[in-house]
């Protein structure tokens, strides 16, 4: 009666955090709900919803479900869904599954590709077989 479980709709999120204007941090990050960044990151951020505000300012590797970039990021995207703004500028690679919006004035400089839900995870380089450059190539 006291400890009623309750099933967690798929569309919420785990908590939301912010990163101020004001505020600096260097390493990974970890966020298992929604994060909003106003302030500098330099490091690699996994989130399920990230959205860098217009003072905010990233570099490095970016994994969410959804992102949204209105302000810096340098490094690359790997998400579901990611949102441009007319301020945002990425240098890095976008690699989506579902939806790519840009809207006019964003600035990009880096690969845009859409892949398929399978390729979005890592690939183990341990797995990959690389070709042999000292056999005549037939």
């Amino acid at each position: 009666m006291f400890f009623k479980k309750y099933k967690k709709n798929q569309d919420q999120v785990d908590g939301f955090s912010h990163l101020g204007e004001s505020s600096r941090f260097e390493g990974e990050i970890d966020c298992k709900g929604e994060m909003e960044i106003a302030g500098k990151v330099n490091g690699n951020i996994k989130a399920k919803k990230l959205r860098i505000l217009e003072s905010g300012t990233v570099r490095g590797t970016v994994y969410a479900e959804d992102v949204e970039v209105l302000g810096y990021i340098s490094g690359n995207i790997e998400s579901q869904n990611i949102h441009l703004g007319e301020k945002a500028i990425v240098k890095g690679d976008l690699n989506f599954e579902n939806n790519l919006s840009v809207l006019a004035g964003a600035d990009i400089l880096g690969r845009i590709q859409k892949i398929k839900k399978d390729k979005l995870k890592k690939v183990d380089t341990d797995k990959v077989k690389y070709l042999d450059h000292t056999k005549a190539a037939s």
